[in-house]
């Protein structure tokens, strides 16, 4: 079997779909971080999940790489718009991924075989978006501030942890990108309470979701929330398919 190729994702519902395309998988961990080892398109993959954050996916990712020879790193999951043009399920395949410092970003460059999966992921008939995705240490939640970063950094989307996949896989001297689906537009407010639904390992957490489905508003957001992010899941399973029978590094 080839080296695989190791799929990096933050929370369990990212995890789950990803998880059913994967052939042959068996479980195991390395440290406290969950991994699901399989085959997609007869290439080895592993699928990780790390948490929240920048500095959980990059320790990770160095954590897996002591139990399996990467020949690759893709961060995958969802993410929020900055750009009003994206929309939930849209595909963001950025041709850079910035860490926020506060004014324009520090920039890390993706693999040059991104260009031919991001050309697979639009002929496929995906809403593909290549510009710049931010990574940030905290939540963008209202629009303004969506906006404002989207100004500042010219970047189409917000997540987490593609940075920390990127620092890693530049320690590990093996190529990367990311692949990320849309789940909250530019225009949209995510709730405070959010932050109480799920652990830092990306876990839900079943009480903080009570509690914000104990108002009716919380209750909205967490019905449409749901909605957008089984569509950009359904949306991550598709391009992941697509990706990796274009993948060529």
């Amino acid at each position: 079997m080839d080296r695989p190729i190791a799929l990096v994702v933050a929370l369990a519902q990212e995890r789950r779909p990803l998880q059913r395309r994967l052939a042959a998988a068996r479980q195991g961990r390395a440290d406290e971080f969950r991994l699901i080892a399989g085959e997609l398109a007869g290439q080895a993959a592993v699928l990780i999940q790390a948490g929240i954050g920048r500095d959980r996916a990059r320790r990770a990712l160095l954590a897996a790489a002591h139990r399996f020879p990467f020949r690759a790193a893709w961060s995958l999951g969802f993410a929020g718009g900055l750009a009003e043009t994206l929309c939930a399920g849209d595909v963001v395949c950025p041709a850079a991924v910035l860490l926020d410092d506060g004014r324009t970003g520090r920039s890390f460059g993706v693999a040059p075989a991104q260009t031919a999966v991001r050309a697979a992921l639009a002929a496929a008939g995906l809403r593909i978006h290549d510009g710049p995705l931010l990574t940030v240490d905290d939540p963008l939640r209202t629009p303004e501030v969506k906006r404002a970063a989207h100004r500042r950094t010219g970047a189409v989307a917000v997540d987490m942890e593609a940075a920390g996949v990127a620092e890693a896989a530049r320690d590990l001297g093996i190529p990367w990108l990311a692949i990320k689906a849309v789940v909250d537009a530019a225009g949209e407010t995510l709730p405070a309470f959010l932050a109480g639904c799920t652990t830092a390992r990306g876990d839900l957490r079943w009480r903080g979701l009570l509690r914000g489905l104990a108002s009716r508003r919380g209750g909205r957001t967490l019905w449409r929330l749901h909605r957008a992010s089984g569509r950009a899941a359904r949306g991550l399973q598709r391009a992941l398919d697509v990706a990796f029978a274009a993948w060529s590094p």
